[in-house]
């Protein structure tokens, strides 16, 4: 990789981060080993872990194309993807991940359903099931539906019925959701069940289950140490560690990475140990990152002691779940159920009333920005993706409105490098960094505690 290119990739200040990268090859490697053997591979989109616990417990080797695609655009290699998908339809404003994911499909339907040529880091093999989800965009509801342009595979769109902040506090909502995402789960294990001929291993399930909380569990843990003055972690080191988490929290070696993680945290919190050595500004990202510029965050440390404090909401660990709520919960099913509905309700059902009607997209914010003690916020809208780009002017307004926090506007994709320019988002944060000195000095005023 030329000097140029390696300058797109930021530069990650902890060890843990340096080795997180072994997770998605992990994943690619297994995924084509199964299939040179003849085992089921799926390709599936994030569930929040409502579908991924139970496909590898029947044995399924899965890969992420969205993952994929932000690995082919920080490596700057998503643009052939790209201008394939282009060609063959779909609309540039579609979805980057998916743009990649028809790009990619398409070379391989031209290649008799092999890896297409050149494919980074071995490609994504031929799928047995495509795994799609009805949560958070239209985007992932219809991708998986129009792969079948280019495969004909079985699919199955799993269902997250989370509800908006007024419609969690009606009376009896949230065990009605939770069943009837566990009845929903109960279908989705019978559909692989007579896909691939074989019977549900229960225990195995409940063992992944059981790795999948604790791993879980570790993660939200670090999250609290990055609280924190001066940050110990920022969201470049961040953005590599959240793979095995998000993907593969049932892998035994996820946890032990992540006990590695919080030790390698702790020590930095206890020894006052910065993640950027002359933190001036305490920064929180909202809400997809431009995957193709990374690097971009390492220039806003080193020009203006920027740190990243806290970042992209979705891809965080859920807060825990009570004890006295798992409490004779024994259904392997319904505990997924719960775990799902709770990554979706967390910040509405764990925290204080604010007072505020916000969506809990918003509210996580409203409550990150001062725990983490945030000077500003940099809001990425982008081109491809309306679900990380609707709520940002909003969150913007109620952020200064609420605790004096000033946000910024900085536009990109994704996976599309053609539209950030980075040179003008530099420029924004430049003047920016006034804004921030004045609303420092608004908070001290009114008596915040920061």
């Amino acid at each position: 990789m030329d000097a140029e290119k390696e300058k797109t990739r930021a530069a990650k200040s902890m060890e843990t981060a340096k080795e997180a990268g072994y997770f998605g090859k992990k994943m690619l490697k297994n995924a084509y080993k199964a299939g040179q053997e003849g085992r089921p591979v799926g390709w599936s989109m994030v569930t929040w872990y409502e579908g991924e616990l139970i496909a590898s417990a029947m044995g399924i080797e899965l890969v992420f194309p969205e993952n994929y695609g932000a690995f082919c655009a920080a490596l700057r290699l998503a643009e052939p993807y790209l201008e394939r998908s282009d060609a063959e339809g779909f609309p540039s404003t579609l979805c980057g991940y998916a743009r990649n994911c028809f790009g990619y499909a398409s070379m391989m339907a031209e290649n008799d359903m092999q890896v297409p040529p050149d494919a980074p880091a071995g490609g994504m093999p031929k799928p047995t099931l495509l795994l799609s989800s009805g949560a958070v965009c239209d985007a992932r509801y219809k991708w998986f539906q129009a792969l079948g342009r280019y495969m004909d595979v079985p699919q199955w769109t799993l269902e997250i019925p989370y509800p908006g902040v007024q419609e969690f506090k009606l009376p009896g909502h949230k065990e009605k959701t939770i069943r009837f995402i566990t009845d929903h789960l109960k279908e989705f294990v019978s559909f692989l069940e007579k896909l691939l001929d074989k019977k549900m291993d229960w225990d195995r399930l409940e063992e992944i289950v059981d790795q999948t909380f604790k791993t879980l569990h570790l993660a939200h843990e670090v999250d609290l140490l990055r609280k924190a003055v001066p940050s110990p972690m920022v969201a470049q080191d961040f953005w590599s560690i959240m793979i095995p988490h998000l993907y593969m929290p049932y892998d035994p070696e996820a946890y032990e990475f992540y006990k590695k993680v919080y030790d390698e945290v702790k020590y930095r919190v206890d020894n006052k140990i910065a993640a950027v050595p002359d933190e001036k500004y305490r920064m929180i990202f909202c809400e997809l990152p431009p995957w193709h510029s990374l690097g971009f965050f390492d220039r806003l440390a080193e020009k203006f002691g920027i740190a990243m404090v806290y970042e992209s909401w979705g891809y965080h660990a859920p807060i825990p779940i009570p004890e006295e709520e798992l409490n004779g919960v024994t259904d392997p099913l319904e505990l997924i159920a719960r775990l799902t509905y709770r990554k979706w309700t967390d910040v509405v059902e764990a925290s204080p009333d604010l007072g505020i009607e916000a969506a809990s997209y918003v509210l996580a914010f409203l409550e990150a920005a001062p725990e983490y003690r945030a000077d500003g916020l940099l809001c990425h809208p982008l081109m491809s993706c309306r679900p990380a780009t609707y709520t940002l002017l909003t969150l913007k307004d109620m952020l200064e409105e609420h605790v004096k926090v000033p946000g910024v506007v900085v536009e990109g994709d994704i996976v599309d490098l053609r539209v950030f320019n980075e040179a003008e988002a530099l420029s924004k944060l430049e003047a920016f960094v006034e804004t921030m000195d004045h609303y420092r000095e608004v908070r001290r005023k009114e008596g915040m505690s920061w």
